[in-house]
C-alpha cells in the first residue's frame, strides 16, 4: 500500500509539473510573438559533447606505447541516449576527420555507443551538466581495449563551433602563474585581450564596462558601471569561456565580448578540497605577509542519486605593492570574504534543479594609489554583495527540453575618504583628502526562459533555440562632492570646482526585455551555417533594438585539416544606469559642477564662475556596434594547429558627455548618444598539443583602438574625474598595436608541472597636460610607455600522502612574476610644467609566491 501511495504521488507530481511546463511554453511563445522584450546578456544552459573517434595500432597494447599510431576513423557510427528520454535516441556519424558533435543537450545522464566497421564497438556512461561542454577521445582497436577519455582542452581546430571562444579550464586556471587566484585573470590569456596595471581587462578594443560576464547564465554585471561585480573561490569554477566574436543571437547587452563561468556540482562520492593555506611573505624571507587567500570546498552527495552540494569559503587579503610611495603606506590593501553554494536536486528523469547562493562582501585600502596620490588622497572601498539563482530543467519526451531561472542580485558600494582636508591636485603630488563619497545600492532581479527543440532534419540538419527575459533594476546613490583644488608647480591656485547639490541622491528604476531566436544549420558535413536575431529594449533609452547574426564554418577539403569561419553580426549594448543620474529632471540629480580659473597670482579671476548644468543632448540611444570577421585554421601536423584572423567593429551610439560653454557665464555637460570608436585586429596563432606532455600556445596580434575619449562612464562612474576636458576622437587610453603571449603547461616526470606566461606588448599611449589639466597637443598621442615585457612562471610538484592518507596527492610550489625584473612602469609624469616631465615610475620587480594545494 505504502509503495501505490508513493507511486500515486510521484504520478500526480509528474502531472503538475507537465501542467505547468506548458503554461511556461505558451507564455515564452506568447512573448515571442508580441516582441515585448529588451536586452541582457544570458547564455543559454545547453551542454556539448563532442569530439573525436580514432582506431589505435596494436603496438598500443603491447606495452610500447612510445609506438602508438592512431588513425582518425570517418564514419563510425555514434549513437547517444539520454536516460530521461531513452526512447528518443540521438545519431550522428564521424566526419572525415573522425569528429562528431552533439549539442543544445540538457543537462543529465547520458550513455554514448560508437561502433566501426572491422573495430568492434564501445559504450560509456556520462554525466553532463549544465552549459558544459565534454572533449571525448574515443579509441577504438580490434581488441576490448576500447577506451573514451574526457580531455581538458580541445585545442583550436575544432570543426563543431561556427565561431570560437577561449575555454579555460580549472586545472589551466590552477596552472598558469597569476599575481592574483582569480578566474578573471583568465580574460588576459585570450588574444585581443590586453590588461592594465590594475587587473582591468580590455577585450577586442572596448571599455571594461562594454563586455558582458555571466555565471551559469546570470547576469553579474553592476548595473551603474557594467563591470564584473561577483567573486568565487577557484575551486567552485569549473570553466571559463571567453566568447571573442559571440555571434549567437542569444548574446546581447555589450559590443566588446561575453565571459561565461560555469561552476562544478557536486558528485557521488565526498570530496575536500583546500588551497592557499598558508600565507606568501613579500620577497620570500621577510615577516610581512604579502597576500593570504586559503580556500576549502567540500562536496558530495546528500541524497545518493538524486541531491548534491557543493560548498567553497575563501578569505582574502592581498597587498599590491607600489614602489614609488614611501613606506609603510605604499600598499592597495584587499580584504574579503567569499561564500558559494550549490544544490543540484534530480527531481525525476526529466526534472532537475539547481539553487546558487552566494556572498562575496570586500573592502580596499588606499584604492587608486599611485606615484601621485599618495595613500592620505585615495579613498578607501566597501562593497556588499549577494546572488541567489534558482534553475530549473524540463527534459520533454521528444527530447526538447526547457531551461528555466530565476536570479536575484544586489551589489552595494561606499566610496570615501579617509579625512575632511580640501583636495589639492599639484603637478608633482596630489595633497588633502579625496573629494568624492559615494553611497550606491543595486538590486536586479532577473528571469528567463529558453527551449530548445530536438534536432530536426529538413534540406539538413537543424537545432533551433528560442528565448525570453525579463529584468527589473533598481538604483540608488547617494553623492557627496567637495571642491577640487587644481594648483601650479608653485602651488599658486588655477583651478577651483565647486559642485551643485554637492549631497545628491539619485533613483534609477527600469526595466529590460529580450526575446532571440537561433538556428544551428548543418547543410553537410563540409557547411554550417549559425543564424539568428535578437530583439532589445529597455525603458531608459526606449529603443526596438532588432540585431540580426550569421557565421559559418566551411572545410572544403577531404581531410578537414583547412577550416573557414567567419561571421558578421549587428550588438547592441547596455544603456548603464548612471544614465539616468542625468534622466529625471524632477529628481535631485548628479552633483553638478562651477569651474572657476585663477590667474598666475592664484587669487585674481580670469572670469566669472561657469556653471555647467546637466543636460540630455537628442534622444538616448543604446550603443551600437557592427563586426564582422574571418578566419582560417590550419592543421600543419596531428599536434599543431595554425590560425589567422581578421576582425573589424564599429561602434556608434556610445554614451558620451562634452562640456559645451554658451559664453554667459552657464554650460552644460551634455549628456549624448554622440560617441564612436573603431577596432581593427589581424592575429596570428601557433598551438602545439601533446596530452600530458606539453601544451603550447603563441599569439601575436596587431590592433588599433580609437574612439571618442568622453566616455559616460569616466564622469558618472565611482571614481569620477576630477576635470570635464572637451572630447576627443583619438587612440584610446588601452591601444596596444603589438601584443605577443605565449603560455602552456610542460608535463615532465615525477608530476613535475612548468607553466610559462611571456607577454610582450606595446606601452599604452599617454596626454600631456597643463597647469589646469587640459590636454597640450592631440589626447594619447604625446608618447607611449615603454616596451611591456614579463616572464612568469610556476612550477610544481605533485607528492603522495603517506600513511591513513596514502591515496591522496598534495600538490607544491612556486610561482614567480617579472623573472627578468624589466622595467614596465604604470604611471608617467605628463604635466609639462612639472621638472620631472616625461619620467616614468612604479614598475613592479620580481616577486616570489608559494603554492600549496591538497585534493581529498
Amino acid at each position: 500500500m505504502k509503495a501505490e501511495k508513493r507511486n500515486a504521488k510521484t504520478s500526480q507530481l509528474n502531472k503538475t509539473l507537465q501542467r505547468f511546463h506548458v503554461i511556461r511554453l505558451m507564455l515564452l511563445l506568447g512573448a515571442a510573438l508580441t516582441l515585448g522584450f529588451a536586452s541582457n546578456v544570458f547564455a543559454a544552459d545547453a551542454g556539448t559533447i563532442k569530439g573525436t573517434v580514432r582506431a589505435v595500432s596494436a603496438a598500443a597494447t603491447g606495452g610500447a606505447a612510445a609506438n602508438t599510431q592512431t588513425t582518425l576513423i570517418a564514419g563510425a557510427r555514434l549513437t547517444l541516449i539520454n536516460k530521461a528520454t531513452p526512447n528518443q535516441p540521438l545519431k550522428t556519424v564521424s566526419d572525415e576527420s573522425g569528429a562528431f558533435i552533439f549539442n543544445n543537450l540538457p543537462s543529465g545522464n547520458y550513455t554514448l555507443t560508437i561502433e566501426a566497421d572491422g573495430l568492434g564497438s564501445v559504450s560509456r556512461d556520462i554525466t553532463l551538466t549544465s552549459g558544459a561542454t565534454l572533449n571525448l577521445d574515443v579509441d577504438l582497436t580490434a581488441t576490448v581495449n576500447e577506451t573514451v577519455t574526457v580531455r581538458a582542452e580541445e585545442g583550436l581546430l575544432s570543426t563543431s563551433e561556427t565561431a570560437t571562444s577561449n575555454i579555460v579550464r580549472a586545472e589551466t586556471l590552477k596552472n598558469e602563474p597569476f599575481r592574483d587566484d582569480n578566474f578573471k585573470n583568465s580574460i588576459a590569456l585570450t588574444p585581443g585581450v590586453v590588461a592594465d596595471g590594475s587587473g582591468n581587462n580590455y577585450l577586442k578594443g572596448t571599455r571594461v564596462g562594454q563586455s558582458g560576464y555571466t555565471v551559469n547564465g546570470a547576469d553579474v554585471t553592476d548595473p551603474a558601471t557594467g563591470k564584473l561585480a561577483f567573486e568565487i573561490p577557484l575551486e567552485a569554477v569549473g570553466s571559463v569561456q571567453i566568447e571573442e566574436n559571440p555571434y549567437s543571437a542569444e548574446f546581447g547587452r555589450f559590443t566588446g565580448g561575453v565571459t561565461n563561468l560555469e561552476t562544478k556540482g557536486g558528485a557521488d562520492k565526498f570530496k575536500i578540497s583546500a588551497a592557499r593555506l598558508f600565507p606568501t611573505f613579500r620577497n620570500v624571507f621577510s615577516t610581512k605577509v604579502d597576500s593570504f587567500r586559503p580556500r576549502v570546498t567540500f562536496s558530495g552527495p546528500l541524497v545518493k542519486n538524486r541531491l548534491y552540494f557543493l560548498q567553497s569559503v575563501e578569505y582574502r587579503f592581498r597587498r599590491d605593492l607600489v614602489p614609488s610611495q614611501p613606506k609603510p603606506n605604499n600598499n592597495i590593501t584587499t580584504e574579503g570574504f567569499t561564500s558559494f553554494t550549490q544544490i543540484d536536486l534530480n527531481i525525476n528523469k526529466t526534472n532537475s534543479l539547481k539553487f546558487n547562493a552566494a556572498i562575496f562582501p570586500q573592502k580596499l585600502r588606499n584604492v587608486n594609489l599611485d606615484t601621485f596620490n599618495p595613500a592620505a588622497t585615495t579613498p578607501n572601498y566597501k562593497q556588499r554583495g549577494m546572488l541567489f539563482s534558482v534553475a530549473e530543467q524540463s527534459v520533454f519526451s521528444d527530447a526538447s527540453f526547457l531551461s528555466s531561472e530565476i536570479n536575484y542580485k544586489t551589489f552595494d558600494v561606499d566610496v570615501f575618504a579617509k579625512s575632511n582636508l580640501p583636495f589639492n591636485v599639484a603637478p608633482e603630488t596630489n595633497y588633502g583628502s579625496y573629494f568624492a563619497d559615494t553611497r550606491r545600492k543595486t538590486i536586479r532581479l532577473q528571469l528567463r526562459e529558453v527551449y530548445f527543440s530536438r534536432p530536426l532534419k529538413f534540406y539538413g540538419g537543424h537545432s533551433f533555440k528560442v528565448g525570453v527575459e525579463y529584468n527589473r533594476n533598481n538604483v540608488s546613490g547617494l553623492f557627496n562632492f567637495d571642491p577640487i583644488f587644481i594648483r601650479r608647480i608653485d602651488n599658486t591656485l588655477a583651478q577651483k570646482v565647486n559642485f551643485i547639490n554637492p549631497a545628491s541622491r539619485v533613483q534609477t528604476k527600469y526595466n529590460e526585455f529580450a526575446f532571440f531566436a537561433q538556428d544551428r544549420f548543418v547543410v553537410n558535413k563540409k557547411l554550417t551555417l549559425d543564424y539568428g536575431i535578437r530583439y532589445d529594449r529597455d525603458s531608459i533609452a526606449k529603443n526596438n533594438n532588432f540585431a540580426p547574426r550569421f557565421s559559418f564554418l566551411f572545410t572544403p577539403f577531404k581531410n578537414q585539416k583547412t577550416i573557414f569561419r567567419g561571421g558578421v553580426g549587428i550588438f547592441y549594448d547596455k544603456t548603464l544606469a548612471s544614465a539616468g543620474y542625468f534622466a529625471d529632471i524632477n529628481a535631485v540629480q548628479f552633483p553638478e559642477r562651477i569651474v572657476t580659473n585663477f590667474a598666475a597670482n592664484g587669487t585674481t579671476t580670469t572670469a566669472p564662475p561657469t556653471r555647467f548644468f546637466n543636460q540630455i543632448a537628442g534622444d538616448l540611444k543604446n550603443p551600437r556596434s557592427v563586426r564582422y570577421n574571418f578566419q582560417v585554421d590550419q592543421g600543419i601536423t596531428e599536434n599543431m594547429v595554425a590560425r589567422v584572423g581578421f576582425l573589424q567593429r564599429f561602434t556608434t551610439q556610445d554614451l558620451l558627455i562634452q562640456p559645451i560653454e554658451n559664453g554667459t557665464n552657464t554650460g552644460a555637460l551634455q549628456l549624448s548618444s554622440t560617441g564612436k570608436s573603431k577596432y581593427t585586429e589581424l592575429q596570428f596563432i601557433l598551438n602545439y598539443r601533446k596530452p600530458k606532455f606539453l601544451e603550447l600556445t603563441g599569439s601575436y596580434v596587431f590592433s588599433r583602438s580609437r574612439g571618442d575619449l568622453n566616455s559616460a562612464d569616466r564622469f558618472t562612474g565611482d571614481y569620477p574625474s576630477f576635470v570635464v576636458r572637451p572630447n576627443e576622437y583619438a587612440p584610446l587610453p588601452f591601444d596596444a598595436p603589438h601584443r605577443f603571449l605565449l603560455t602552456g603547461t610542460y608535463y615532465a616526470p615525477r608530476d613535475i608541472q612548468i607553466a610559462p606566461l611571456f607577454e610582450i606588448r606595446s606601452g599604452f599611449p599617454y596626454s600631456n597636460v597643463n597647469e589646469r589639466l587640459n590636454y597640450v597637443g592631440a589626447a594619447n598621442q604625446a608618447g607611449r610607455f615603454p616596451l611591456y615585457i614579463s616572464l612568469d612562471l610556476q612550477v610544481t610538484k605533485g607528492f603522495q600522502i603517506p600513511f591513513i592518507f596514502k591515496d591522496k596527492r598534495i600538490r607544491v610550489g612556486v610561482a614567480l612574476f617579472n623573472l627578468t625584473n624589466h622595467f614596465n612602469p604604470r604611471d608617467v609624469q605628463n604635466n609639462i610644467t612639472s621638472p620631472n616631465y616625461g619620467k616614468f615610475y612604479n614598475s613592479l620587480g620580481t616577486a616570489v609566491k608559494a603554492k600549496f594545494d591538497f585534493d581529498f
